[in-house]
């Protein structure tokens, strides 16, 4: 597909087919309701429980052209933690469906947006946060799917979110209000109100605040590869062997994640946000073409 791989080109695409370039770029910038029927499409095929996948991702965009107006359009600027500086970039929401029947994935999405700095700095004029869009995202997809749960990392901690079946990893700093061993010992040899990082290896409930309330968590505490997992579950009915396998259909992303970092989208054609968006909707349903 000559819009898809390598550098993409809008312009190049509307020469090899003979197609108008302003009609082209039009088009892109009008593609939701071909996304309400691809996400019908897939409700179809899957008519088993779901996992919902939320994650995001940055790409580069490193030509110094953009870098003057990348703002204005919509394409923009975020910290990258690999080379400790500001960059032009797209910063990408990411959601997928995991079947839970089949054990296959499907690509819902990759949504553009920029952070509140951006907005309250005058920088861009239209503004979700990546956790609003998640929310309004998922209840467009409890429409159409049986959502057994949902599954993200620990930067998706919100009201808005960890609610209903949710698996997700707490950062160690997180502080508890109370805690109890589901196994073993009953007491922590912790004083006051804990950090999670505090806990032993383990599995507990815990009561910790979320926004202005309080709520119980199922917490599961496990050293993987050298590294500290703080995995938790506002279902307190899932075993810890469901709440490690749900965590890791998460890593079912990431392949999604590295096909959109291969995209040509330097081009002056994606400057426009609704333009890309569209441009990355297309590309998602695209790759999930042989499975509906």
């Amino acid at each position: 597909m000559t819009l898809i791989g390598g550098r993409a080109s809008i312009r190049n695409t509307s020469i090899t087919f003979g197609l108008n370039y302003a009609n082209l770029l039009k088009a892109l910038e009008n593609l939701e309701n071909a996304w309400k029927d691809y996400l019908e499409a897939l409700s179809k095929v899957i008519v088993g429980p779901v996992v919902v996948i939320i994650d995001d991702t940055f790409d580069h965009k490193l030509y110094s052209r953009v870098e003057g107006i990348a703002s204005r359009y919509g394409n923009y600027f975020a910290w990258c933690s690999m080379h400790k500086r500001f960059e032009p970039g797209i910063q990408v929401l990411t959601i997928a469906l995991y079947d839970l029947a089949t054990g296959k994935s499907y690509l819902i999405g990759a949504f553009p947006y920029a952070t509140r700095k951006m907005w309250e700095s005058g920088m861009v004029s239209e503004f979700k946060t990546k956790i609003e869009m998640a929310a309004e995202i998922i209840e467009v997809l409890k429409e159409r799917f049986h959502v057994a749960r949902v599954v993200f990392d620990s930067w998706y901690w919100s009201e808005k979110l960890v609610k209903g079946s949710v698996v997700s990893e707490l950062k160690s700093n997180r502080r508890l209000l109370r805690v109890r061993p589901l196994e073993g010992e009953k007491t922590l040899g912790v004083e006051g109100h804990p950090h999670v990082g505090d806990l032993p290896p383990g599995s507990y409930l815990a009561e910790l605040t979320l926004g202005d309330q309080v709520i119980t968590i199922k917490l599961l505490i496990l050293v993987y590869k050298d590294n500290r997992l703080n995995l938790y579950t506002t279902d307190l009915s899932l075993s810890e062997e469901e709440i490690e396998r749900t965590w890791k259909i998460r890593w079912e992303i990431e392949k999604l994640h590295r096909d959109v970092k291969t995209l040509g989208m330097q081009d002056s054609s994606f400057l426009k946000r609704r333009r890309l968006q569209g441009y990355l909707l297309l590309f998602v349903m695209w790759l999930t073409r042989s499975e509906i």
